[in-house]
């Protein structure tokens, strides 16, 4: 069996997959399986990869319709080998020792089930951009419920996580359901593990799922989101900072409404996440956005 899984979901990303592929295949650590999860894609997406299952560099699964990323994840992960499993999205990158220092940690760090690594965005001639940051990681259960610092990238699962906890496949959660996920893989696995050096890269180009979200289709999915908080026992584990975590949805609505100048929508928001969490105040992603709000910036 691999010591790695690396699965990748993917729909109509003929353009960028084998870039993201390459940057696989180009690991100083090698004993892993990459499995392609195809969401139907009406491009040449499977045309591109036919070479690749031939000589059995890829595992590749179609499905029979578009389900989402939720499902294709949770393909792949039914389907995985490896003692650990990694997300990648089909236009994201690996930079040569990311699964490398993933093995070393491990070997370090046996204990942990749940571990990642640092990313950066980086432009299309792979150029970084912007450099997120990273809070040390001291208590992971309170800083997921403030933001998902996991993303969906250079995140790693022992089998034990992987095979327990699936994803929503909802297509409510569409936009937010790795932020969901994350939430409840940190509360049932609350120690994670961080590797201190930027292995991954997340690709911007105006195709980005991020680029294309709109308000009212956010609004939507928060319903959702909130009566999970609310109703599922998997969120239990946070208690109080249940209502972290609707501000920090909340938060995300603020911002959407500045961007496109809804400013009675921003007010609205601004002021429910201060009744959700009046903690919020103190966070600097709230107030640089009450900022904008009163200046109108």
């Amino acid at each position: 069996m691999p010591f790695f899984s690396i699965v990748i979901p993917t729909y109509n990303r003929a353009a960028f997959i084998l870039n993201t592929l390459e940057t696989v295949f180009s690991q100083v650590f090698t004993d892993y399986e990459v499995i392609v999860v195809d969401n139907a894609s009406t491009d040449n997406t499977a045309d591109l990869l036919a070479p690749l299952v031939a000589t059995g560099k890829i595992r590749f699964i179609r499905h029979d319709r578009n389900y989402e990323r939720a499902k294709s994840r949770n393909t792949g992960m039914q389907a995985a080998q490896g003692e650990y499993l990694t997300f990648l999205d089909s236009d994201d990158l690996m930079y040569p020792q990311n699964l490398q220092a993933a093995f070393d940690f491990v070997q370090k760090n046996p204990d942990y089930k749940v571990f990642h690594n640092l990313y950066e965005l980086v432009d299309e001639q792979l150029k970084p951009i912007y450099q997120y940051h990273f809070a040390p990681l001291t208590n992971p259960l309170r800083q997921i419920a403030q933001g998902n610092f996991l993303s969906c990238i250079g995140v790693f699962l022992h089998r034990e996580a992987y095979q327990t906890v699936l994803w929503d496949e909802n297509p409510l959660l569409t936009g937010s359901e790795d932020y969901e996920y994350w939430l409840r893989v940190v509360a049932q696995f609350p120690q994670v593990g961080r590797i201190a050096q930027c292995n991954s890269g997340i690709l911007h180009h105006p195709q980005r799922t991020i680029n294309t979200q709109q308000l009212a289709q956010a609004e939507e999915r928060f319903v959702y989101f909130f009566q999970k908080i609310d109703q599922d026992p998997a969120f239990a584990p946070y208690g109080k900072q249940q209502a972290t975590i609707k501000a920090t949805l909340l938060i995300f609505l603020v911002g959407l409404a500045g961007d496109t100048a809804q400013w009675k929508k921003m007010r609205h928001y601004l002021l429910k996440t201060w009744q959700t969490d009046s903690a919020a105040l103190f966070r600097k992603n709230f107030l640089r956005l009450l900022i904008k709000f009163v200046f109108r910036i």
